[in-house]
Parts: structure tokens; sequence; C-alpha cells
């Protein structure tokens, strides 16, 4: 009989111990399981914070985001699958981003720092409480957004790093008298976002190259009128919370641009590139509009069956910014290896070694294969001028030149490029 009872007792033991670890952990509980848990997700990149045995906001982002990352049922909640599946990951590699050191629900001073830095940055438009709450949550996602950071809403390690970088930058400005975040001579990924937003709103007119220029500081400038703000043409604190929440849309219809004989700058060396790329000569993309450039824009008028007149107005920029087509005349083809340069490459200055305009429309290329001065055809780009060469540019290759640093991504290494020698 007690042999009997023995085995009852070990089975309710063993239905006890069961229970005990099929349990699923969530948010509100403590103790050496949550310690458990929140090592496990430690060792497995998905958390940042101090160990503290409290099932909080922060571990269950962090277990949610573990979940969608390696595709199970996103509950926030550490089940048996769950607990077996982060364990298994630990000392594996990390979480791209790092782990998270703050989530939505998350109170403190900590958080307040963080959103300080987004307030200033004019991403969040809510109050500074060290509140994590839905304002602050949609502000980091934009941010990271912004700064090529896993969107998740939450602080990870590589948002707190960008967000102390952000800081340090907002500090020293302050230190020497300087209210702008962004301003004229600026180049970078920043830049990109705004120009892409400037573009987006109607406000610029010029291509995204994250070289903070003439044409951009011209386009907050108007979106700064436009917005009843001290006018400026650089991004402070005000104008950058109005570019990211703008409903100022630029009506470019009342303010209609032509480029004309007599017009130099920016905007004419970006058409003459245009004109270029399809295959029209403006004679060198210098940034006047001369003679040749008029004939060339008369030429493109009258092949896409538009009102010839030579001025560029909005119907023509419209026009050239359709894909390039090739008109099917050529001296011969060649099979050439294919790499993309933006015209700040390697520190260049922004022009070709023949002085013209770098960008699209141009190339780098080997004399010894292909003169300096021709014009070609490259599948899947458009025409160009040989104009430029570079150090790695031996042989069989041709470089093409695009605007962005995210269009030479797109461009990558091509294998085999037909080009066609006009």
């Amino acid at each position: 009989m007690r042999f009997f009872a023995r085995i009852i007792l070990l089975i309710m033991c063993l239905s006890v111990s069961v229970n005990i670890s099929a349990k699923t952990l969530k948010i509100g509980m403590k103790g050496q399981e949550i310690t458990a848990l929140q090592n496990s997700l430690v060792a497995a990149g998905y958390l940042a914070r101090t160990v503290d045995s409290e099932y909080g906001s922060t571990t269950e982002k962090a277990v949610s985001l573990f979940q969608k990352d390696k595709g199970l049922t996103i509950t926030g909640e550490a089940d048996e699958k769950t607990l077996k599946a982060i364990k298994k990951a630990e000392n594996k590699g990390y979480r791209n981003g790092g782990g998270i050191v703050y989530a939505k629900g998350n109170l403190g001073i900590e958080v307040e720092k963080c959103q300080k830095v987004l307030y200033e940055s004019g991403y969040l438009n809510g109050d500074v409480d060290g509140i994590y709450g839905t304002e602050t949550f949609n502000a980091v996602k934009l941010f990271q957004k912004n700064n090529d950071i896993p969107v998740s809403g939450a602080i990870d390690e590589m948002t707190l790093s960008a967000l102390e970088k952000r800081k340090e930058k907002i500090d020293l400005a302050r230190k020497n008298n300087n209210i702008y975040l962004y301003t004229s001579g600026d180049v970078g990924k920043d830049i990109e976002n705004i120009q892409t937003k400037l573009q987006e709103y109607g406000y610029l007119d010029g291509d995204i190259d994250g070289i903070y220029g003439s044409d951009t500081e011209n386009a907050v400038k108007k979106l700064q009128e436009k917005s009843g703000l001290a006018i400026s043409g650089s991004i402070d604190e005000e104008t950058m919370r109005e570019l990211l929440n703008t409903k100022n849309v630029y009506d470019k219809s009342l303010h209609k641009k032509y480029i004309m004989i007599g017009d130099s700058g920016t905007d004419v060396g970006e058409l003459q590139n245009k004109l270029i790329l399809h295959g029209y000569n403006p004679g060198i993309a210098d940034g006047f509009f001369g003679n040749d450039t008029e004939t060339a824009v008369k030429l493109f008028q009258k092949d896409n069956n538009l009102e010839v007149t030579g001025i560029a107005d909005s119907v023509v920029i419209k026009n050239l910014k359709k894909a390039p087509y090739f008109k099917g005349e050529y001296k011969k083809k060649i099979h050439m290896q294919s790499t993309a340069y933006t015209p700040l490459d390697g520190g260049g200055n922004g022009k070709t070694s023949m002085g013209a305009y770098a960008g699209k429309g141009h190339a780098a290329v080997d004399p010894s294969v292909i003169p300096l001065g021709s014009t070609v055809f490259i599948e899947g780009y458009g025409y160009a001028v040989c104009d430029d060469i570079g150090g790695s540019i031996k042989g069989n290759i041709i470089d093409v030149g695009v605007d962005t640093l995210n269009q030479a991504y797109q461009w990558g290494y091509k294998e085999d490029v037909l080009v066609y020698v006009i």
C-alpha cells in the first residue's frame, strides 16, 4: 500500500513539475523564472537592460521582436515554445539593431532624455514627460526610418547610439551659438531624407543627392515662408518639426519654373546632364545655358512632340524624367563590367576630369578602351559622355555617373553590360 502511495506521490510531483515548466511567462510577473528569461534574452541579443527579474514593457517588447524574427506567434508572452527557442538562440548572434533598452510603457529620467533629443530634432510633438507613450513610440519609429535603423518603435542599442550622436550635434551647435540643425554645406543621409520630404511636398525640384546646396536652401526658404516661420534657408527645430508634419504642400502651378538661354547654376547643370542622358548634346555640362543647350532643348521638344521654344519649362523637365531609350545608331558595341559613382566619391569636387557637372549622363573609362569625350549608350542606363577617369578604372570597365548613393547601390556591380559607342 505504501508502495502505491509513493508512486501516486511521485506522479503528482512530476505533474506539478510539468505544469511549472509549461507555465507561460507574461507582463507583471516576477521571480527567478523571469530572471532566467531575461538572461536568455540578453544572451540572444534581444535585451540590453539590466536583469531585474520583472516582466515589464521592455521584456515584453524583446519577446515580441524575437517571436516576429523567428516566425512564432507574436504575443509578447513567453510560452514553452518561445522559451525553448530563446534558449536555443543564446550566444548565436545578435538582433539587427541590438538589444532593446526602452520600450512603450517605460517611465523615467532616461526615457525623458531620449524624448528631449527627439523633440529638439523635430520628431516628437508631444510632451517631454518621461512617459514612453504612443507619441514617443511614433517619434522613435520615424527617427529609426530616417536613420536606416530597423523600425520597431522601441529604443534598441543602435537607436540609443544614434540619439546620443544627435545630442552631441545639438550640444555642439548650442556651444557655438548655432541654432541650426542643418545648413548649407552639410552632406549625408540626413540631408537626403530632408530632400526627400521637400520633394514630396513640392518644394524641391532638384535631385536628391544628400548635398545641402542652393536648391535645398531655396526649398527650405519656400517651406518656411509658407509655414510662417523665420526665413533663413537653414533648418532649426521649428522648421524640422514643420517638415516632418507639414500639410503646407507647395502649389508649384503658381510658381512655374523656366530655364532658358542666359541662365546659369546647378539647375542648368542638372538640365544639361538630363539632356545628355537622353542622347541630346548641350555641349559641356558647365551650368551655363548657351546656344548649344538651347539647340539640344529644341531637338528634344521636337522629338517628343512638344512646343519647340528652346525653353526648359515644367513640361520639358517632366519628360526628361522618363527613362531614356536607344536611338539605334552606333559605331561599335562592347561587353563591359560596370560600377557606379556619385559626384562626391573619393573626395571629388562634383566635377568630371574634363570640368563638367558630374552625375547621371557621365561615365569614367579607361581612355585606352574608350577615348575621352566619346558618347556611349549604356544598356539599362542611357546615354553618357565619357569625360571622366579613375584610378581603379582600368581595362574593360565603365563607371557610370549617378546622383545619389542610393542610385549607386541600386546599380551595384554588373558583370556584363552592353555599351554602344556612338
